[in-house]
């Protein structure tokens, strides 16, 4: 019998959460208009001015600002637009991100209306914002619905003007402070800003050089400081704020000099992977481990830590700059504490931009998923495989309305939390959007997944990496959002720590087992041409003649290690985790036609079990289970088969799975 299958592609769907949607608001949170104006009788002449923005050396954007006064009602008014655009690569594929901001502000600088316009996707997603007297109100519009909210304010708010004039009137010796209080849209909040003189220098943008007076801006709830460099006339010239991929520099620039610098750009991924956090240990069984002491690093303590003690999630020791944290896995017992009540409760069954569970298709597929089932733990079961069976992992997303994710079916893990989220509370259950680390092919990376409020008690479920049941330990939750305000908890987390820690593994349970990891222990080992890895407790001898030439890639390669050998076969091993398949031996025959067009069938008996294998004339491949473990072997070569029979008699592997 032959067996021929269709070839898709296949990967790991963590996202980087922080890489692509964390870039994007970091520069949109700047990328508001920074031209003053002189708010003189009759009609002025708009002002246009381009900047380009930089990721260390790297273009990757522009802001494009407008300034104009008009008249509105009778009374003059100063109207600010900014248009801003990033685009970057990620795994392969270019990304493109834009806002457009208006704002509008009162002849004495005062805030009246913001509009934003945001595409991070392929839908816009609009936001209104009037102020009013001791409140303002929030329009959100996406394609297909309108979100509405009121927040209360006090003081006086100001606009991009006003605060550039309030700069260039009072900032005029070193040490000059002035405050201020505005609306970052983006959040969708009050912030506080202050500025502080610290002299006047010459800077040098391109092919400009400009006096200009230097400031320290820092703005809260944001973390971090800002150095910026204005002109006589307040308006920003320079800006440089530090990130988790290096410095984010705006500076002012020419349309000419700007679209030349986009067309020069290589576009470098290296950003993306500079948040990622090499494990010092290659976890076992990781989809399913249920408890694991990790030690946290911060290199910038002076950030501090966002909020991580939570129901499963405990601080065991705290030092300067360091954190002992003890994570478990979330077990559906029935009859938990239960201590939220309906209003805490009420904002994670709500809709909102985000998370727009009002569509009727997201209903439609939420009711096809659950069928019959009455019970909400295994409905929610339900609904997290029906999302990890249905969507395709795809790098160009950043952030969309779960509809969008529905209607496209390709995310990121961002995308395949929101739509969980969405579709958990379509079915009435209560749901919450996390962020935080999580460990896949050895590295712990930003990434997102969701919690279910359950029998009492919140329950983290994973979409993008699926477990059997509750999402396993080997993660850290950073923040926990309703999405009621967008991503705001999740960037105000993220930016205090993405970039700036590392993990280190002290102990791990894998079954009834306690496992310490020694400090300085090696990841993997090769002596006397045998392969060990101290995490997986897996090892190789090489067939005669072969050497390893790769060994312990991390995501988004999945290879584990990779053998070479005379005359050109190679052997390469990949490590996979499980997946939520009905049929699972169909689901890993569909995994071995992607390695093998058209192979012959056949099962390889492999530490004492039986696995299935295709076999053609110049590749062979196996499907090796162990526990929530997946490893695909391949073998290439005039005799493929032969060799893969080899190198299978050939792996130990010390901690075989108990079920």
């Amino acid at each position: 019998m032959r067996m021929e299958l269709k070839r898709r592609g296949w990967r790991e769907r963590t996202g980087l959460f922080f890489g692509a949607a964390g870039l994007a608001w970091l520069f949109f949170l700047r990328a508001g208009p920074g031209l003053s104006a002189t708010m003189s009788s009759g009609p002025k002449e708009a002002d246009q001015r381009w900047f380009k923005v930089n990721l260390e050396s790297e273009t990757i954007g522009y802001i494009k600002e407008t300034g104009s006064r008009v008249q509105q009602s009778g009374r003059w008014r100063w109207r600010s637009v900014s248009e801003s655009k990033i685009t970057i690569n990620r795994l392969g594929q270019k990304i493109e991100m834009t806002l457009r901001a208006e704002y509008l502000e009162r002849e004495d600088g005062r805030l009246e209306k913001i509009i934003t316009d945001q595409v991070l996707s392929s839908s816009r997603v609009r936001t209104e914002i009037q102020v009013l007297e001791n409140k303002f109100e929030i329009k959100t519009m996406t394609d297909k619905q309108t979100f509405r909210r009121e927040l209360p304010y006090d003081g006086q708010l100001l606009g991009p003007m006003g605060i550039g004039l309030l700069s260039a009137e009072s900032l005029n010796s070193p040490g000059d402070k002035i405050e201020y209080r505005t609306i970052l849209p983006e959040l969708g909040r009050v912030v506080s800003g202050e500025r502080e003189l610290v002299g006047e220098e010459e800077v040098e943008c391109g092919r400009n050089k400009i006096r200009a007076r230097k400031i320290i801006e820092k703005i809260s709830p944001l973390v971090t400081s800002r150095e910026v460099w204005l002109d006589a006339d307040g308006n920003e010239i320079k800006a440089v704020e530090p990130s988790p991929f290096g410095q984010l520099i705006t500076c002012l620039s020419s349309e000419q000099e700007v679209m030349e610098a986009m067309a020069a750009s290589t576009g470098r991924e290296q950003f993306f992977f500079s948040s990622l956090i090499k494990a010092d240990v290659r976890l076992p069984q990781a989809r399913r481990l249920e408890r694991l002491v990790v030690r946290l690093t911060h290199k910038k303590p002076e950030l501090g830590w966002p909020e991580l003690e939570n129901e499963y999630q405990k601080i065991l020791e705290k030092n300067n700059g360091s954190l002992a944290v003890e994570l478990s896995r979330v077990i559906i017992k029935g009859g938990g504490p239960g201590k939220l009540q309906a209003a805490e409760l009420k904002p994670y069954l709500e809709a909102s931009s985000y998370l727009d569970f009002n569509d009727p298709e997201i209903k439609k597929a939420a009711a096809q998923a659950i069928g019959r089932e009455k019970d909400a733990a295994p409905r929610a079961l339900k609904l997290r495989d029906w999302v990890s069976e249905n969507l395709t992992f795809d790098p160009g997303f950043v952030f969309a309305p779960a509809s969008e994710v529905l209607r496209d079916k390709k995310a990121t893990c961002a995308g395949y939390a929101a739509l969980l989220a969405a579709l958990l509370r379509a079915s009435g259950i209560p749901s919450s959007y996390l962020v935080g680390l999580a460990y896949v092919n050895g590295v712990w990376g930003g990434h997102a997944w969701v919690e279910a409020w359950l029998d009492g008690q919140w329950v983290p479920l994973d979409a993008a990496l699926p477990s059997p049941g509750p999402a396993d330990a080997a993660r850290l939750a950073i923040a926990r959002s309703s999405l009621k305000d967008g991503l705001t908890e999740s960037l105000l987390a993220a930016q205090r720590f993405f970039g700036y820690v590392t993990v280190e593994v002290l102990e791990f349970n894998l079954g009834q087992r306690t496992i310490q990891v020694p400090a300085g222990q090696p990841l993997y080992e090769i002596k006397n041409g045998k392969y060990w890895n101290n995490g997986l407790q897996i090892g190789l001898r090489a067939p005669d003649g072969f050497n390893f030439s790769e060994v312990d890639r991390t995501w988004p390669d999945k290879t584990l290690l990779a053998l070479s050998g005379p005359d050109g076969p190679t052997v390469r091993i990949l490590q996979e985790s499980w997946f939520p398949a009905d049929k699972p031996e169909q689901h890993l025959w569909k995994r071995l036609g992607q390695e093998v067009r058209e192979g012959r069938p056949a099962y390889l008996t492999v530490w004492g079990k039986r696995h299935p294998a295709l076999v053609s004339g110049e590749v062979a491949a196996a499907a090796v289970k162990n526990g929530v473990d997946l490893f695909i072997v391949i073998a290439r070569g005039a005799n493929s088969e032969k060799l893969l029979i080899q190198v299978l008699n050939n792996l130990e592997n010390k901690l075989m799975a108990i079920r």
